[in-house]
């Protein structure tokens, strides 16, 4: 409608201030410094000698999942006094520990659903027997989510119930099949621990079906889903909880579905409080009049992994994302879309990001607010966290940098708490930062996943304080903070290389030799050796790490079960510090059967005088293995 005299609101008079430019205040380089950066291209001083370094943490704020990014550095050494560039420096206020939610943020609201819920603990325990005998509908294929055709309908028979509980067999299966007292123990864990636990701390799980109890069942399609290329232990599946969702995309019932193969352990209880912290989750999100949205994946994971009380279902995945922090997004709305689905660093990164997270939770019921939050995504956490998501990643950042320090370093200070090593069956090392002496390097470049953290530690051989410029070619999501270091006797590294020469990596030699060369504090010697083979998706299984006891002995060659022979070569005091080299064999069959497997990790463990341990790691790239030769040649037989 056109404004006429008659609809024409009444104008206003307003009154705007000029704004006032306030030099900035200056910067305290004993803490974190953010270099804000006002373009994609930047360059800034900074004053570096033998005695000093730094960590630059570069984030890629991007949320577009596997949109990588590369920053390209170059350091400029010409002489004279530089300003920065199209950048400032300010320091980073610190995250405390137990902060409130901000006046920035609406207060995180708890859902109440309409109408009259009936959770498992509530249900009558006059309900009906379960049903002897169940049809369910399970998607078995590679194919399409919304096609009835990839779904198959299997026949289950109750085998054991309890007050809560009912275990169903897929009928392709006998029950004395299975492992022995497994159907036992998951009773046990499900009635004594899980159950209560889950609803707690999270919340109830509805009972879908009005029987009164929890739907477990055990089929051995879960070792071959997808058309036979994918083996899990158990899923949940939020459609179930729905009862507006058709058969065969829902069974409408409260359930889980465990791999038949699984055996009693810690394994089993880590298995079930993840599992039925999805349930839980599925179950208040679904709820008949419920408005809350469904969880995103990587939110979704990373509250069931915090649930687990054991290491099984996580070691493997921290270890995954330590390795290569800068390779796996944090923030993935849809796992199976973006083709990350079951990646490990992945769910290692939401882990870890959701743990930190909890642990500066002021309340205490980090998770009750989490799974009943009326939002989800970034949204919600920086509800949770009164922080915008862009600062609270540069503080999660920071604080895997400094961990990262922590471990290859032997602390001196009294009351430091030592970082976690061994995480379950494997060793942590911290966050992988990778090396730039700036006296020898010119460039150096980094690839940085989207929502993902890159760690370039600067340092240089001038004795004397050097002001560089370093020259930066960025991309607009990115976000850079400088952490200084100072470099003391304490810290540790290690490099690793194959010796081709003595041990050549061929058809005729039967294993791989590795040299590690380990720098230390004189007061210290080597522990153990840890080799990992890495991948994203390579099997829980062959990313077992193998470990190697060498604390007791001298130069003599020794030989583990697992066929890896160790030789320590020398041990010397050089420069101030303890160098010591050994020769590890790996046999050619221990490459065998590691499909996905892309790299290898070293681990050194380190412990003093004092029993204070430091860990410190390097990555190798698979050898070149060429085919076996099944018999000699005949030049070689006439030798």
């Amino acid at each position: 409608m056109p404004a006429t005299s008659g609809n024409r609101p009444a104008a206003r008079q307003v009154q705007a201030f000029k704004p006032v430019y306030r030099s900035p205040k200056p910067v305290d380089w004993n803490r974190p410094v953010n270099i804000a950066g006002l373009k994609n291209r930047l360059c800034f001083p900074l004053s570096l000698s033998s005695e000093d370094e730094y960590v630059l943490i570069v984030n890629n704020l991007d949320r577009s999942p596997r949109q990588t990014k590369t920053i390209v550095l170059a350091v400029d050494d010409s002489s004279g006094e530089q300003l920065a560039t199209n950048c400032y420096f300010e320091n980073t206020p610190e995250l405390t520990s137990g902060s409130r939610i901000s006046s920035l943020f609406n207060a995180s609201k708890l859902h109440r659903t309409t109408g009259t819920v009936v959770s498992l603990n509530e249900a009558s325990s006059d309900k009906a027997l379960p049903e002897s005998v169940r049809y369910f509908n399970l998607f078995v294929t590679d194919g399409d989510l919304s096609d009835k055709k990839q779904y198959t309908r299997l026949k289950a028979r109750l085998i054991e119930q309890s007050p809560r509980v009912a275990i169903y067999l897929d009928e392709q299966q006998k029950p004395e099949e299975l492992a022995n007292g497994l159907v036992t123990d998951l009773i046990l864990l499900l009635e004594n621990q899980v159950l209560d636990k889950i609803s707690r701390e999270c919340g109830p799980i509805r009972d879908v079906d009005g029987n009164g109890r929890f739907c477990i069942l055990l089929s051995p399609w879960l070792n071959k889903l997808q058309g036979g290329k994918t083996k899990i232990n158990g899923f949940v599946r939020p459609s179930d909880f729905r009862d507006n969702v058709a058969e065969p995309f829902s069974n409408h019932c409260d359930m889980l579905y465990l791999n038949s193969a699984l055996k009693p352990g810690q394994q089993l209880l880590d298995l079930l409080s993840h599992e039925v912290t999805h349930a839980a989750v599925s179950s208040i999100r679904t709820a008949s009049g419920c408005s809350l949205p469904d969880e995103e994946d990587w939110l979704n994971e990373g509250i069931a992994h915090m649930m687990e009380p054991g290491y099984t279902n996580r070691d493997y995945r921290i270890s995954e994302f330590f390795r290569s922090p800068e390779s796996y997004p944090l923030v993935v709305s849809d796992y199976y879309r973006a083709q990350l689905w079951r990646n490990h660093g992945c769910r290692g990164a939401v882990n870890l990001f959701l743990n930190w997270c909890n642990q500066r939770e002021s309340y205490g019921r980090f998770a009750n607010r989490f799974t009943h939050h009326q939002l989800t995504g970034t949204a919600k956490i920086e509800q949770l966290t009164s922080t915008r998501f862009p600062e609270l990643f540069r503080l999660w950042s920071l604080d895997l940098a400094r961990q990262s320090l922590a471990y290859n370093t032997q602390q001196a200070a009294p009351n430091t708490p030592e970082p976690l090593i061994h995480c379950g069956r494997f060793v942590l090392a911290g966050p992988a930062i990778h090396n730039w002496n700036l006296s020898d390097q010119k460039h150096q470049s980094l690839k940085i996943a989207s929502t993902a953290s890159g760690f370039l530690r600067l340092n240089s051989n001038s004795q004397l304080p050097e002001k560089r410029m370093i020259n930066v070619q960025g991309f607009p999501s990115m976000q850079l903070t400088l952490l200084k270091i100072e470099q003391t006797a304490q810290q540790v590294s290690l490099q690793a290389n194959y010796t081709s020469a003595e041990n050549p990596v061929d058809s005729i030699s039967e294993f791989v030799a590795v040299h590690l060369h380990c720098s230390h504090p004189v007061n210290s010697k080597v522990e153990m050796i840890s080799l990992e083979f890495n991948g994203a998706y390579l099997s829980q299984v062959a990313r077992q790490p193998q470990k190697l006891d060498i604390s007791t002995i001298s130069s003599a060659s020794i030989k583990q079960r697992s066929g890896l022979q160790v030789t320590m070569l020398n041990s010397r005091t050089q420069q101030k510090k303890q160098q010591t080299d050994f020769r590890v064999s790996i046999p050619r069959k221990n490459f065998d059967g590691k499909t996905g497997a892309e790299s290898l990790s070293w681990k050194v463990i380190l412990i003093s005088e004092t029993q204070e341990r430091s860990v410190v790691q390097a990555e190798l790239n698979l050898p070149a293995l060429s085919p076996r030769r099944l018999a000699k040649g005949v030049s070689d037989t006439a030798k």
